[in-house]
C-alpha cells in the first residue's frame, strides 16, 4: 500500500517544521538584505542585487556538496552501522575548510575586474563591490555551518539546527539595522552594511554549532574536535560523488536566477532592484518545498538503509501531498496580500509597479517548483542524484536560459520575459523528475521486495 501511515505522518510533521523554519532563518537574511537595502534606497537595494546574484549561486551550489554527507549518513544510522559516522563528519569538515580557501582566493582574483565588466552605473557598482568583500569575512563560516548543519539534520536532531540558525537570523537582523542605516555611533553603510551584518553573525553562530558538539549527544561522543582523523580521500571521493550532482543541479537553477538578475541591468536600475525583489520573495517561498526536500532525504534515506522499501514509497507520497497543499495555500496568500508584500522592498511607486508584477510571475514559478523540489530530495534519499543533475542542467540551460532571452527581445514581454521562461522549463522539470522516480522506485521494490517494517 502506498498511502502513507498515521505514524509516518506523524514523524514525518514532526521532522518538517524544525527543517522548515531553519530554512527561513538561512535565507531569511538574503531577504531581508534586500528589504533593509531597499529602504536605504533603490540604488543600496540594486547594489545588493548584483553582489547577491553573484554570491548566492556560488553559496548555494557548494552546499550541495556539503549536503552530500546527509544521505551518507542516514543510511548508516539506518544500517545501525554508527562507528563509521565521525570519520564521515571529519572528512566533511574538511572538505567545507578546503572549498571556502577555494573560494575566497578565486573571489579576490576575479569580483573586481568581473564587475568592472558589467554594465552598471558607478554607484551601483560600489555597492556590489562593498558588499562582496564585507561579505568574503564570512565565507568561512557560512561554508562550515552549512556542513555541520546537514551533519545535525541527518541525526534527525533538526530541532537544534532550527535554533541555532533563527539565532543567526535574529542577530543578523539587529545588525542590519545599525550597520546599514547606522546607529550607537555606527555610521551608516547602506547595502555594504548588509555583507559585514551576514558575516559578523556567520561568525556568532559557527561557535554555537562549535560548542554543541562538544557538549550534546550523540555528537560529544564523536570527539570531532578533540580527536584528530587523517584526511581520506577515500570518503571524499564518496561525498563528492553524491554532493557533487547535488551541486550542479543547485547551481544550475540559482545561476540562472543570478544571470538573469544581471542581465536586468539592461532594463534600468528599477527593473534591476524590483526583479531582485521578486526573487527575494521567490526565495523565500521555496523554503517550503525545499524544506519538504530536506526532510524526504533523510527519511527515505533511513528506510532505504534499514532496506524498508515500501515505508520509502510512502514517505514519498506523503511529502508530495504535503508540498502541493502548502503551495496552494501560499499562492493564494500571496495573491490576497501582494500589495503590502511588495511595500515591504520599496517606498518608490514605479519600482513598487514593478515588484509587484515580477512576484506575479514568481508566485506561479513557486507553484511549479512545488511539484518538482521535492522528488529531488526523495531521490537523493535513494543516491540517485546523477538524474536530478540531468534534468536540472537540459531544463534550465537548454530550455529555460534561451528561451527567456528569446521572449524578452523578440516579444512584447520585455524584462518579464525571463520569467515567462522559467515557468515553462519548472514545468517541465517537474514532470521529469516525477517520472524518473515512479519509474527508479518501481525498479527498485520490484527486485529487491520489502523487508518487515519493525
Amino acid at each position: 500500500m502506498l498511502f502513507p501511515q498515521p505514524e509516518q505522518c506523524k514523524h514525518f510533521m514532526k521532522l518538517f517544521p524544525p527543517i522548515f523554519l531553519t530554512q527561513i532563518a538561512q535565507v531569511g537574511t538574503a531577504v531581508f538584505s534586500s528589504i533593509f537595502s531597499g529602504q536605504a534606497g533603490t540604488i543600496d537595494l540594486a547594489g545588493v542585487a548584483v553582489g547577491v546574484n553573484i554570491w548566492y549561486p556560488i553559496f548555494a551550489g557548494i552546499s550541495g556538496i556539503f549536503f552530500g554527507i546527509t544521505p551518507i549518513l542516514a543510511q548508516l544510522r539506518g544500517a545501525r552501522k554508527l562507528e563509521r559516522i565521525p570519520f564521515y563528519i571529519m572528512q566533511s569538515i574538511y572538505i567545507a575548510a578546503f572549498f571556502s580557501l577555494f573560494i575566497l582566493a578565486a573571489g579576490y582574483l576575479v569580483i573586481d575586474p568581473f564587475l568592472s565588466w558589467l554594465t552598471l552605473e558607478p554607484s551601483v557598482r560600489e555597492i556590489a563591490s562593498g558588499y562582496m568583500h564585507a561579505l568574503g569575512i564570512g565565507v568561512f563560516p557560512l561554508f562550515m555551518i552549512a556542513t555541520l548543519r546537514n551533519i545535525v539534520d541527518a541525526h534527525g536532531k533538526t530541532h537544534i539546527s532550527m535554533t541555532i540558525l533563527l539565532l543567526n537570523m535574529a542577530t543578523t537582523i539587529v545588525l542590519f539595522r545599525f550597520l546599514i542605516f547606522g546607529g550607537m555611533g555606527i555610521p551608516p553603510m547602506g547595502g555594504i552594511g548588509a555583507g559585514y551584518a551576514i558575516s559578523i553573525a556567520a561568525w556568532i553562530s559557527l561557535f554555537v554549532f562549535i560548542i554543541l558538539f562538544q557538549k550534546i549527544s550523540p555528537f560529544n561522543s564523536y570527539h570531532i574536535w578533540t580527536r584528530l582523523r587523517p584526511v581520506m580521500f577515500i570518503l571524499w571521493i564518496q561525498q563528492l560523488r553524491l554532493g557533487l550532482p547535488i551541486c550542479i543541479a543547485i547551481f544550475c537553477e540559482t545561476s540562472l536566477f543570478s544571470i538573469v538578475g544581471l542581465l536586468m541591468s539592461e532594463y534600468g536600475t528599477v527593473f534591476l532592484a524590483a526583479n531582485q525583489a521578486a526573487i527575494s520573495y521567490s526565495t523565500l517561498t521555496y523554503t517550503v518545498p525545499w524544506s519538504l526536500s530536506l526532510a524526504a532525504t533523510i527519511v527515505v534515506g533511513y528506510e532505504i538503509g534499514a532496506k524498508h522499501y515500501q515505508a520509502a514509497r510512502q514517505y514519498a507520497v506523503l511529502c508530495q501531498i504535503t508540498a502541493l497543499i502548502i503551495a496552494c495555500f501560499t499562492s493564494a496568500a500571496t495573491f490576497i496580500f501582494i500589495n503590502p508584500i511588495a511595500s515591504l522592498f520599496t517606498s518608490d511607486t514605479t519600482t513598487f509597479i514593478h515588484i509587484k508584477a515580477f512576484i506575479t510571475f514568481a508566485v506561479i514559478f513557486a507553484f511549479c517548483d512545488a511539484m518538482g523540489t521535492p522528488v529531488q530530495g526523495i531521490l537523493r534519499g535513494y543516491k540517485d542524484v546523477k538524474s536530478i543533475t540531468w534534468i536540472a542542467f537540459i531544463t534550465y540551460w537548454i530550455i529555460s536560459l534561451p528561451l527567456g532571452l528569446g521572449l524578452s527581445h523578440w516579444t512584447t514581454l520585455g524584462a518579464y520575459g525571463y520569467w515567462v521562461g522559467f515557468i515553462i522549463s519548472l514545468g517541465i522539470a517537474a514532470i521529469a523528475y516525477n517520472t524518473r522516480l515512479w519509474c527508479h522506485t518501481a525498479h527498485i521494490y520490484q527486485e529487491k521486495g520489502d523487508q518487515p517494517n519493525d
